[in-house]
């Protein structure tokens, strides 16, 4: 028996997101000297991360989803590439080149994962134990 297993991109993307945050979270001080961002900035960024991270994994690991789940997951993708971009414009000049190329590097990842989430929001909708294909041979 062969079994084919596509990953889901939804746990790619809450795992991210939770890394991101976590990473952020336990190591705030370093990191606030790495980007030199104002802490409320950095605290909030580290925030939204983790609460994205769970959320987006709570979705990953259902058996089916809404479309409306994943339509909303997706939008708020792209709000934060909006939310990335006002932090780099807003910090340009007092951050470090570090962290505004963190910064733009965070929002090409989320804007890709916007994208392909939205663009493939119909086939997301099964979770992977659905999208198992089993192939039995007899040989």
């Amino acid at each position: 028996m062969i079994a084919h297993k596509k990953l889901d991109i939804l746990y790619l993307d809450g795992i991210a997101g939770l890394l991101a945050g976590l990473t952020l979270f336990s190591f705030q001080s370093w990191f606030y000297e790495i980007y030199s961002l104002p802490l409320y900035a950095l605290q909030f960024i580290t925030v939204a991360n983790i609460l994205y991270g769970v959320c987006a994994l709570l979705l990953a690991f259902k058996r089916t989803r809404s479309l409306l789940a994943i339509k909303v997951l997706a939008i708020a993708n792209c709000f934060w590439v909006i939310i990335c971009i006002f932090f780099i414009f807003e910090y340009v000049n007092s951050a470090s080149w570090v962290g505004i190329s963190l910064l733009i590097f965070e929002s090409i990842f989320v804007g890709y994962l916007a994208y392909f989430e939205w663009k493939n929001r119909a086939n997301l909708i099964l979770g992977a134990t659905y999208k198992q294909r089993v192939k039995n041979t007899y040989f």
